[in-house]
């Protein structure tokens, strides 16, 4: 068994667009409020997930029988993956 390049291509493009999301529009709002930026990989998270129940994209659909699990899962990858990309692309490097 292997994953389908296309469904994998579909996901990664959910990280960039989540992370382009919350980076553009809620970290500003965040920031402009003084509230927690723990809570905005849950936002990322709801946004994969939105982005994956409209399109039914299933990363896992191979591997899990279920739909509803997969489909839950593959938005936890696409959150999480856009959680992963703003830790790799936004965090300032240190001053040394």
């Amino acid at each position: 068994m292997q994953l389908d390049e296309k469904v994998l291509g579909v996901v990664l493009g959910f990280m960039v667009l989540a992370n382009r999301l919350v980076a553009m529009l809620v970290t500003p709002l965040f920031e402009k409020y003084g509230l927690d930026k723990f809570w905005l990989m849950y936002i990322a998270w709801v946004l994969a997930g939105v982005f994956v129940a409209f399109t039914g994209v299933n990363l896992f659909e191979m591997f899990i029988p279920d739909p509803l699990t997969g489909k839950i899962l593959t938005a936890i990858v696409a959150g999480g993956g856009a959680n992963l990309l703003h830790d790799l692309t936004d965090k300032p490097s240190p001053q040394g």
